[in-house]
C-alpha cells in the first residue's frame, strides 16, 4: 500500500469512476491485516518485550502479551490494541494504523472515552494506570483488565 495523504485519496474517490476500481484499490486498498505488525514495531524501535509485559502488568496476562507478537493470537480485540500501542507508546498516527491493520475503528472525536485516550496518546501520556483513572473520573469503561 502506498503512503499518500487521506485527503488526496478522497479527492481521487470522490472523482473516481468504477472502470479504475481495480487500479486504485492495487494501489492503496488495505484488504488484509499484518499479524506481525506488533513485533515488527518493536524491532524497528529496539523496543523488549519485557518491557512492554512490565507496563501491561496487571491488565494483560504476558502468556497473551507473547501470543499477540508471536502472531499465535491474530484478531485482539479495540482495547487490547490500544492497551499495546499505549504501552509501546505509539503516536496517534501509529495507533491509528494498528487500529486499521487489526480491523478496528479509530478513535472517535466524539466518543469521551475515545477523546480522552486520544488526549493521553497526543500528550505522550503512556502508563495504562494514569490512563484508566482517567477514564474512571469521567465514568467511562477502562482499559481491559484481568
Amino acid at each position: 500500500m502506498q503512503e499518500e495523504r487521506t485527503t488526496d485519496l478522497d479527492h481521487i474517490l470522490s472523482n473516481m469512476k468504477p472502470s479504475n476500481l481495480d487500479d486504485y484499490i492495487d494501489a492503496y486498498g488495505h484488504t488484509h491485516n499484518n499479524p506481525n505488525r506488533f513485533a515488527e514495531y518493536l524491532m524497528e524501535h529496539n523496543i523488549p518485550n519485557a518491557l512492554i509485559v512490565r507496563r501491561c502488568e496487571g491488565i494483560l496476562s504476558k502468556s497473551y502479551i507473547y501470543d499477540l507478537i508471536n502472531a499465535k493470537k491474530q484478531n485482539p480485540s479495540r482495547d487490547v490494541v490500544l492497551i499495546l500501542c499505549i504501552s509501546m507508546e505509539m503516536d496517534r498516527k501509529m495507533t491509528r494504523r494498528m487500529l486499521e491493520n487489526y480491523g478496528h475503528r479509530d478513535l472517535y472525536p466524539k466518543d469521551t472515552r475515545d477523546i480522552i485516550l486520544a488526549t493521553c496518546i497526543n500528550n505522550r501520556i503512556y502508563d495504562l494506570d494514569t490512563i484508566n483513572a482517567e477514564l474512571d473520573r469521567y465514568h467511562v469503561p477502562l482499559l481491559n483488565q484481568l
